[in-house]
């Protein structure tokens, strides 16, 4: 389901996958930097979302194209409160 899908829903867990900078927020605020004040109202619309339990996702590599890529992560998940925040790492 899109954020965009989602606004008015919720649900007792909720994962938001993929929160890497070209991702969330979309690669576009790159080229028109007005739009991540928006970018960031999506992402708060998903947290909001979740009734009991909410998992964030990001990826270290993505592959598209046939080459493997560093991700960054989002700027999104900076800005969230760290206490509230339990970092579990599975890349090995």
């Amino acid at each position: 389901m899109s954020l965009h899908a989602a606004k008015g829903l919720e649900f007792p867990v909720v994962a938001m996958i993929g929160l890497e900078e070209g991702a969330l927020p979309h690669a576009r605020v790159r080229e028109h930097p007005e739009q991540l004040d928006e970018e960031r109202r999506l992402c708060f619309v998903g947290i909001t979302r979740a009734q009991e339990r909410l998992v964030l996702s990001r990826a270290q590599y993505r592959q598209g194209r046939g080459l493997r890529d560093r991700t960054a992560a989002s700027r999104f998940l900076a800005e969230m409160p760290a206490e509230l925040i339990e970092v579990l790492d599975y890349s090995g």
